[in-house]
């Protein structure tokens, strides 16, 4: 019993020490959260008066620890830049430490909509959302 009364001012340390004394909490430097494009395909024509647009991006977190942020994904279509911004409600918008998120699109367009001939990927991007 007398060595148990002896270990606990250390324990008591032990679990409370790790804290700053003015109550705030250590900033930890996160890395960047990287991007593979799995897929990306564009169908001017699909037999079916319509055109079609697929990708698949797959986000990966090397953080030990969960990030929120937005994916951007920038396209050139017929000529005209354009960034598709994603929302917080948006797939990806939180990965888990050490894991991987995978956002997939697939869309056709009736020709009676709009006539697109080319689409090509021009950038993939993840921005961390800063936590106040």
């Amino acid at each position: 019993m007398i060595n148990k009364l002896k270990l606990m001012p250390f324990l008591f340390l032990f679990l409370t020490g790790c804290s700053k004394d003015d109550g705030s909490i250590d900033e930890v430097e996160l890395g960047a959260v990287t991007n593979e494009v799995v897929l990306f395909r564009f169908t001017p024509d699909t037999g079916s008066n319509s055109s079609r647009l697929e990708y698949e991006i797959r986000f990966d977190n090397p953080n030990s620890i969960k990030v929120n942020g937005y994916h951007e994904v920038t396209l050139n279509v017929d000529g005209t830049v354009s960034t598709n911004l994603a929302t917080n409600f948006s797939p990806c918008y939180e990965i888990g430490a050490n894991s991987s998120c995978t956002i997939s699109y697939d869309e056709q367009e009736s020709f009676e909509t709009n006539i697109t001939t080319s689409v090509e990927l021009v950038s993939v991007d993840y921005v961390l959302e800063v936590q106040n």
